[in-house]
């Protein structure tokens, strides 16, 4: 195993792990290795077929928690989103997805929890295509998901169960968008391997912690690591400025 394989494979099982408690801040530090290692457009590939596994895992896994009408909702808007960004064929640079990795929990921060009120049918399809859209420039946009669920009466399984859902649709659609812009020989078929194997390990663990945590710790937690993720690359954007 090479030392690129090893790193990433541990990358994928720790933010695998983060995600499978908090539903959310692991696809950025994926990201934003993945970014710094190799291709924007191979990054995102390798990016959104690791966190398509992670979700599949973990919405299987809490299937019986989903809240599917928000889903329908986000996955209509999603689409206006790809839809749109095919329209221009965009490919970000990595000071793009890096400052915009870096912007996401700030401005999501200043985003009124009950305008994107996931239970409701407007700003969850309105989520979807901000979220999708984000997807497509920077790779990942957890905290704006987040902000969605703020407000809403759904406890943590059912917050989790259903952005890992929403996540299997735009991974989908980020896969769609940029693997024809990437050659398959590329990917080394042992990384492959070692980045499922590790992701779903990481996701299980991370079901079982989640299991063990309050209400109270998984809200008080959630928003202090992606202002931290977010704090780290902004830094990264800023350095690549100045380089």
């Amino acid at each position: 195993m090479t030392l690129l394989t090893l790193l990433l494979s541990l990358t994928a099982l720790a933010t695998a792990l983060l995600s499978g408690v908090f539903g959310m801040a692991g696809g950025m530090i994926l990201m934003g290795v993945f970014t710094a290692l190799l291709p924007v457009p191979t990054a995102m590939v390798m990016h959104g077929s690791t966190q398509l596994v992670s979700n599949v895992s973990r919405a299987f896994i809490l299937r019986a928690h989903v809240y599917w009408r928000g889903f329908a909702c986000y996955v209509a808007g999603s689409l206006i989103a790809y839809l749109a960004m095919l329209s221009v064929s965009y490919t970000p640079q990595p000071l793009v997805v890096f400052l915009g990795l870096g912007a996401v929990p700030f401005v999501a921060a200043l985003l009124p929890g009950h305008w994107l009120d996931f239970q409701r049918p407007l700003p969850a399809a309105v989520t979807g295509f901000q979220v999708a859209a984000l997807q497509l420039v920077a790779g990942a946009a957890g905290p704006l998901l987040d902000i969605a669920f703020v407000d809403t009466r759904l406890n943590r399984n059912q917050v989790v169960a259903t952005k890992a859902a929403t996540q299997v649709f735009s991974h989908s659609l980020k896969l769609a968008y940029f693997l024809p812009a990437v050659e398959l020989n590329e990917f080394s078929p042992e990384l492959v391997v070692a980045l499922l194997v590790a992701t779903i390990a990481g996701t299980r663990l991370g079901t079982w912690l989640l299991s063990k945590l309050s209400e109270a710790a998984f809200k008080r937690y959630s928003r202090g690591i992606v202002y931290a993720i977010g704090g780290v690359y902004l830094c990264k954007a800023g350095a690549l400025l100045l380089d």
